[in-house]
């Protein structure tokens, strides 16, 4: 009887994980954590399952991302640097997850800028994943490219 109700309760809490990470690959994790009610019942619920993949980084790393475009609407003029960095970057692709020990991840930065250094945006990123996720992954920045097509900084 004890043995078939850690069954059944395994089995939902899986399906519940399972259910979650369908959401996110659907939705995105915005739409993930609301519907489990928040960033605490989140972490609850996926405690203890393995997400970490290439995919799940990825998402992650473009939800951070969109999170700190969105805060940098209300940044100042002390602050134009940073503002610059975070609104040029188009995308952010992971090219390899190293998932041992501390999980490392290499990733490519595609930019409309001349800007080369975005360390600053990287730093970020992963100090909010390990914030809010509970993730505590190694960020590396392998290439940065230029998809502008036209302005300054362009070589022509």
């Amino acid at each position: 009887m004890m043995k078939e109700l850690i069954r059944h309760i395994l089995k939902e809490e899986t399906s519940t994980q399972k259910k979650l990470v369908s959401i996110i690959n659907k939705l995105g994790f915005d739409k993930a954590i609301r519907a489990v009610g928040g960033w605490d019942n989140f972490q609850k619920v996926m405690k203890d399952y393995d997400y970490l993949t290439d995919n799940m980084v990825e998402k992650m790393i473009k939800f951070q991302l969109d999170n700190i475009k969105e805060d940098s609407e209300e940044w100042g003029l002390g602050e134009m640097d940073e503002l610059d960095e975070v609104q040029s970057v188009d995308r952010i692709e992971v090219n390899n997850l190293v998932n041992v020990d501390k999980p490392k991840v290499y990733l490519t930065f595609y930019v409309e800028s001349n800007t080369k250094d975005y360390d600053n945006l990287r730093a970020e990123i992963q100090y909010r994943i390990k914030e809010d996720f509970g993730i505590d992954l190694l960020l590396f920045i392998d290439e940065v490219i230029n998809i502008a097509n036209f302005g300054p900084g362009i070589d022509w």
